[in-house]
């Protein structure tokens, strides 16, 4: 099994470099039977969260994975984040990817986007898409540090709005792993 191996269980994934070092977190990979979990995760990180459904639907879809990042370090014991991704042929799309406020500002989102784009690369996707909100400054600040370039705007995507839709290049040898 390569670093991107999710079968046994766990990764062995580094952060990718120039991120904040985060001890105590596990990667684990997100199943059906996490589809509860994600659903209140995600209801705390978003207005709009998915409901359980519509997690288990997200992820019985072909190609789709996730991986929920565990704490039992540096911040409070259990659940810190999430990232749900899919590839398909040679693309892949971030789906959705949080982390809870506890565990904001050190470093795991751009840990858990690493691991999605190394997991979509194995699986022969040579290029990730995601979208955020116009007002997310910091999701956006966190995309554009991992190399990801704006290719599209949805006008009034978000409830009225703005999506802006990124896209990076998902060459393996250039993809950060620290």
């Amino acid at each position: 099994m390569g670093e991107g191996d999710f079968a046994g269980g766990r990764t062995a994934l580094s952060a990718p470099a120039g991120c904040h070092a985060v001890s105590g977190i596990e990667l684990l990979p997100a199943g059906l039977v996490h589809a509860e979990l994600l659903a209140g995760m995600h209801a705390v990180c978003f207005a709009e969260p998915w409901s359980a459904a519509s997690m288990a639907d997200v992820l019985a879809m072909t190609g789709a994975q996730g991986l929920i990042a565990v704490g039992d370090g540096d911040g409070p014991p259990g659940p810190a984040g999430l990232v749900l991704w899919r590839a398909v042929l040679d693309e892949s799309e971030i789906l959705t990817i949080a982390v809870l406020p506890p565990w904001r500002r050190r470093g795991l989102g751009e840990r858990l986007l690493g691991a999605a784009m190394i997991a979509a690369a194995e699986a022969g996707a040579s290029s990730i898409f995601l979208e955020a909100a116009a007002d997310n400054g910091p999701a956006l600040a966190l995309y554009g540090r991992c190399q990801f370039q704006q290719i599209g705007l949805r006008k009034g995507y978000y409830g009225g709005i703005d999506a802006v839709v990124m896209r990076r290049g998902l060459d393996a040898t250039a993809i950060p792993t620290a």
